[in-house]
């Protein structure tokens, strides 16, 4: 939901369902292919992210816009270098809104099995807010109203998780 493409996701992601690995059950009629309706109550804290998630890419047109990013975007690793080799956990990026009436947004990503400090590469302390933080518990986990500040220069960005932070163009300097 954070790329520029088509967001590929199955009927039921939105509620953990899941095939049990099965990547083409079409040729089955059972449980593995019927959908679970329970699960939607069951995890009505991930159907609220996944609808918040859609939500948020909607209201951001620099994130699904028709051309690549190409020189709206800057890749960061854990400084200001980023790390394309095989071994790397982290990315972060900037992605510039400005060309498309929009926010920038600095998404950081952090695959690795424990917290890692990332420096936040652009703009000043205090012009980030934390929108999304996939470690944090429902309702925190995504903000559909009122963002965090983010008072340093340095985000600790928890094992195997994502945070998105959001400036608006007036904020930029």
């Amino acid at each position: 939901m954070l790329s520029n493409g088509t967001p590929m996701f199955r009927m039921g992601d939105e509620f953990l369902q899941t095939q049990r690995g099965n990547n083409n059950p079409y040729n089955q009629d059972n449980v593995t292919r019927w959908l679970d309706w329970g699960r939607r109550k069951q995890f009505e804290d991930v159907f609220r992210f996944f609808k918040l998630m859609i939500e948020f890419r909607k209201s951001h047109p620099s994130i699904s816009r028709s051309p690549f990013w190409r020189s709206d975007v800057r890749w960061y690793g854990l400084d200001h270098r980023v790390d394309l080799s095989e071994q790397s956990l982290q990315l972060a990026y900037c992605l510039h809104g400005a060309s498309q009436n929009d926010a920038d947004i600095y998404v950081i990503i952090n695959s690795a099995d424990e917290a890692i400090d990332f420096g936040i590469q652009e703009g000043v302390v205090g012009q980030w807010q934390r929108i999304i933080d996939t470690t944090r518990e429902s309702p925190e986990d995504i903000l559909d109203s009122f963002a965090t500040p983010v008072d340093a220069a340095i985000y600790s960005v928890n094992a195997r998780s994502i945070v998105v932070l959001l400036r608006s163009n007036r904020q930029r300097g």
